[in-house]
């Protein structure tokens, strides 16, 4: 059996799906029937990998947030104020749902202030103005 060991973990917002944060600091997404909270002192948390299906989703642990949160009473704006997110984690995660992320079945949304994520203009920017692909 390959254990992971999990310094966190959160149920995420995609179905069957938990959001952990390794012991190496990296942001996974893994089966929930996999993951196996510490049950004592000195047993540390674990994710069972045997099967591959663990996900590295990112290096940055401000993923972890987004995975797992519903709602922030906050603005997405007031939020990068307080420091709690940068433009540069917005599209990040925007980038992730995109991609990696659109795999999973969403649960629930992220929002803020009462408002979906929002990807910010430099990441629509950038993604508008991406050639079509040639066939």
């Amino acid at each position: 059996m390959a254990k992971i060991l999990i310094a966190s973990a959160a149920v995420s917002n995609y179905e069957g799906m938990d959001a952990l944060v390794g012991h190496d600091g990296r942001v996974y997404l893994g089966r929930q029937e996999n993951y196996f909270p510490s049950i004592a002192d000195g047993v540390p948390a674990y994710y069972d990998n045997s099967d591959n299906s663990l996900q590295l989703v990112s290096d940055n642990v401000r993923m972890f947030h987004l995975l797992y949160g519903e709602g922030w009473p906050l603005s997405q704006r007031q939020m990068r104020r307080e420091r709690c997110f940068t433009k540069a984690d917005y599209i990040e995660f925007a980038s992730l749902r995109d991609g990696l992320l659109s795999r999973y079945r969403p649960i629930r949304e992220v929002t803020f202030a009462g408002k979906p994520f929002a990807p910010p203009k430099a990441y629509r920017r950038m993604h508008r103005e991406r050639p079509a692909p040639t066939r």
